[in-house]
């Protein structure tokens, strides 16, 4: 009776371990956390596959080398801090992607830094879910038809009545209730990818020049970037200018870089019916080389154009 006591006992703490994960995933809370995702790509492989659940805490101190989950348009992923520029601005890239995030990302749009991550990117194996899903039923059905066999098995009328008189272990019942639990819970983890009506899929905006989704065309939108006068003495003023290859409207941000520093924001620009220019004054001496970027829209990717030199003497 013992050894049938421990082995109930196991199987309920086996379905409870597999029902935590789906717990915090469906209660961040539970952990001091505010969100939950299922990876639906594998940009971040192989960190993170599509299928794993990531439990995401807002939090304001982002340093490079953190994975963070962003909003950007329509869209949330979760990719690597690479870059970490003046203004709170960021630049991200997938651990799989051979170059960085086109545009910048805001603090505003970071939703929160990834504090834990729970593999379950193997339920979406031809035979994960299968798995973690019908082993631990078919363990615990098997188990359930194992106790009746033992209670009755050689048992007259009379012993059978007496033993059901008798009361017996919860565990049995508690182990069903955790099953059904897990079988719920598991289902609610796949979902993301049933109702996205595939099991999984990569989505690299580096090595694709567009993708449909939800009846919307996204395309690639180059900007340039000019700097008149290259050479300049102390005191005179630089004019930046270019133009994006659509022509819509669009904020540009500015910036540049010395040959001891990291790019620094010198303004951001409105660009109006895909042009924009502007004045830059009061320069030190010395060489610059400047970039002009924008984050894209609905229907474009964003993009940084080649760096231009001027010379300040």
């Amino acid at each position: 009776m013992k050894a049938h006591w421990i082995k109930d006992a196991v199987l309920a703490v086996i379905c409870l371990i597999l029902v935590v994960p789906t717990l915090i995933y469906g209660f961040p809370f539970l952990i001091s956390a505010n969100h939950s995702y299922t990876v639906m790509s594998g940009s971040m492989s192989p960190a993170l596959i599509p299928g794993d659940l990531v439990i995401v805490k807002e939090d304001k101190h982002i340093d490079i080398g953190d994975i963070v989950t962003v909003e950007s348009g329509e869209f949330i992923y979760t990719h690597r801090v690479v870059e970490k520029l003046e203004g709170d601005r960021f630049r991200l890239k997938g651990d799989a992607n051979e170059e960085p995030d086109q545009g910048l990302i805001e603090a505003s749009q970071i939703i929160g830094k990834v504090i834990l991550v729970f593999p379950f990117g193997y339920l979406y194996t031809p035979y994960g879910f299968a798995l973690a899903l019908l082993a631990p039923a078919a363990l615990i059905i098997g188990n359930q038809m194992h106790t009746i066999y033992q209670h009755t098995k050689r048992r007259n009328k009379r012993e059978t009545m007496r033993w059901r008189r008798k009361s017996h272990s919860a565990l049995g019942t508690t182990t069903l209730l955790l099953a059904l639990i897990l079988t719920v819970s598991t289902t609610r983890v796949i979902a993301p990818h049933f109702i996205a009506g595939i099991s999984s899929y990569f989505s690299d905006v580096e090595e694709t020049t567009g993708f449909f989704q939800a009846g919307i065309w996204v395309f690639p939108c180059s900007i340039t970037c000019l700097a008149e006068p290259p050479t300049f003495d102390l005191g005179y003023s630089v004019i930046i200018s270019g133009s994006l290859q659509y022509a819509h409207d669009a904020v540009v941000t500015i910036e540049y870089q010395t040959a001891e520093g990291s790019w620094t924001l010198i303004d951001t620009t409105d660009a109006v019916a895909g042009s924009y220019s502007y004045k830059w004054e009061n320069i030190d001496v010395g060489s610059y080389d400047i970039r002009a970027s924008w984050n894209g829209d609905t229907n474009h990717y964003g993009d940084t154009s080649e760096t231009v030199t001027v010379v300040v003497s």
